[in-house]
């Protein structure tokens, strides 16, 4: 994986994404500049504006590289914005061409409107392309995102097919028999851009007995549970062998040669007494990575383990700093982005009050005490969801489908998150942040100490409008759904950075339009 900015970002979609945007800038320049190299072309009377006048053929064509660069990057976030960089979605046929075709939809829909208001406002030179009138402008647009889009879709199924030919992946040996093992085994078959093909799982034992041979790895996915993980081993006199014909080796070295494996990864439940060190460090000094398995789950999956949940990690481990002037940065930039969006979004904000008050009786604001940064209790602001005195019988519980206590007006207001705007004023105010931990209540979160260690820690920053476990994990009700979210907490709170809150609200946004999650 590559590592931009504290964040890890897997090289085949870094290359994916790359190959894309010259194919992108390399078509739409193209088409650009193809009228200008026209023999009819007559640069100085079609050009009106004064600014280009005495502007060259060859500098015409400079600005038609830079403002198709520009153009490039709105129909990549099109792309991006229909999940198009997921390897799970891209590596289905089926999903890829549907996908693709409302990325088409979506790059005319945003590149278009963005050219067509430059032109009417002047942003003069930005999105312009010198000697064209805006219906020319429109005309070499369609034709050519259409003609980007065809070629990116015959270089995404050759992609894919070179990179299952080349094998660009890391095999990965995983030591140790523990659940932690399987859950990262699970977890790289599941996230395919990441980089990883299991190799196998040894098991611990295997290499404390002196003197005895190895067996090949174990594949999890041979039998998909940790009981049966020794059904392929029996004991011998001079320690383990395989069953079935299935090759031995003498050392963890020899293994690792004739398995191609590129890399281990220690996922012990218990390392006292039983990590191999002797066999490890050979292997590490021969070059062949050692890591650990709460690192490469992190690096994965975007959260910190619940193994990794204990003092040694949070101490030692790199992360979790902060700069004295992050803190005043990301306050000014929330209260901005707060105010620009209540200047946007408050006719919705009306509409969505003058729904509750006819939809049930009551006020259309609903206020709660929740906990804040520090465990400093605020007042949040919500518009009302729920009938007036819901929990006179039940008390404080959690929500859940289909909850007879939300209004009719409420589950349309949950599914849009037009419920949670009047958080705004919270950020403007300054006890909630536009990107961070969900503000809980008291009552939940001394329920929720008392059974999850650490689930305090997120305390250390302001709650959040939305967050990493917000767009990551589905609104819970439970124990085990809580201690999910924390790992995602934990991990936002580690690399927190302004690129990561920016990444936040973009998929926050598409979490909202594609209704996923609500």
């Amino acid at each position: 994986m590559l590592r931009v900015l504290s964040h890890y970002l897997p090289v085949r979609k870094a290359l994916l994404i790359l190959s894309e945007t010259l194919i992108l800038w390399a078509v739409l320049t193209l088409v650009g500049q193809s009228h200008l190299r026209e023999p009819t072309h007559d640069l100085y009377r079609a050009l009106s504006r004064d600014m280009f006048v005495s502007m060259s053929v060859e500098t015409a064509m400079s600005h038609v590289m830079v403002n198709a660069l520009a153009v490039a990057l709105l129909v990549q976030f099109a792309i991006s914005f229909n999940e198009l960089y997921d390897f799970r979605v891209s590596l289905s046929r089926y999903e890829r061409a549907r996908r693709f075709l409302g990325s088409v939809a979506s790059a005319l829909l945003v590149s278009l409107s963005v050219v067509v208001l430059a032109d009417i406002w002047h942003w003069e030179p930005a999105f312009d392309f010198p000697g064209l009138s805006l219906l020319q402008k429109i005309r070499m647009l369609v034709f050519g995102v259409l003609l980007s889009f065809s070629m990116l879709f015959v270089w995404r199924t050759l992609f894919h097919a070179l990179l299952h030919k080349a094998k660009f992946y890391e095999r990965v040996l995983i030591l140790g028999s523990s659940k932690a093992a399987h859950t990262l085994a699970k977890e790289m078959r599941e996230h395919a851009a990441a980089g990883y093909q299991v190799a196998g799982i040894l098991p611990e034992e295997v290499l404390q007995t002196p003197g005895s041979e190895l067996p090949a790895p174990f594949d999890p996915q041979i039998t998909g549970t940790t009981d049966l993980i020794y059904d392929d081993l029996y004991v011998a006199e001079d320690g383990l062998r395989a069953k079935n014909g299935r090759p031995t080796y003498k050392s963890l070295e020899e293994m690792i040669a004739k398995e191609d494996i590129n890399e281990i990864v220690v996922a012990l439940g218990d390392r006292r007494g039983k990590l191999p060190t002797t066999a490890l460090l050979r292997c590490r000094l021969a070059g062949i990575p050692v890591r650990d398995y709460d690192a490469v789950l992190e690096n994965i999956t975007g959260k910190i383990s619940v193994e990794a949940l204990r003092p040694s990690y949070l101490i030692f481990n790199e992360g979790f700093s902060r700069h004295p002037w992050a803190g005043l940065a990301k306050s000014l930039f929330d209260r901005t982005l707060a105010l620009l969006m209540l200047l946007v979004l408050w006719p919705a904000m009306i509409a969505t009050a003058i729904a509750v008050k006819l939809t049930s009786e009551g006020p259309a604001l609903f206020s709660q005490e929740r906990v804040g940064r520090d465990g400093v209790p605020f007042t949040l602001f919500k518009f009302r969801s729920m009938f007036v005195d819901a929990e006179s019988r039940t008390g404080p519980v959690w929500a859940t489908e289909d909850d007879p206590r939300i209004t009719p007006a409420g589950k349309f207001m949950r599914k849009t998150r037009l419920d949670e705007l009047p958080q705004l004023f919270n950020v403007l105010g300054g006890s909630m942040s536009l990107v961070g931990p969900r503000p809980e209540r008291e009552v939940f979160v001394e329920e929720l100490s008392q059974t999850i260690p650490y689930f305090r820690q997120r305390q250390i920053v302001k709650p959040g409008l939305t967050g990493w476990a917000q767009i990551n994990y589905p609104y819970g009700n439970t124990v085990e759904d809580a201690l999910q979210k924390l790992q995602y907490d934990l991990f936002y709170i580690k690399y927190q950075s302004s690129l990561f809150d920016l990444s936040i609200l973009f998929n926050t946004t598409k979490t909202i339009l594609l209704r996923k999650g609500t």
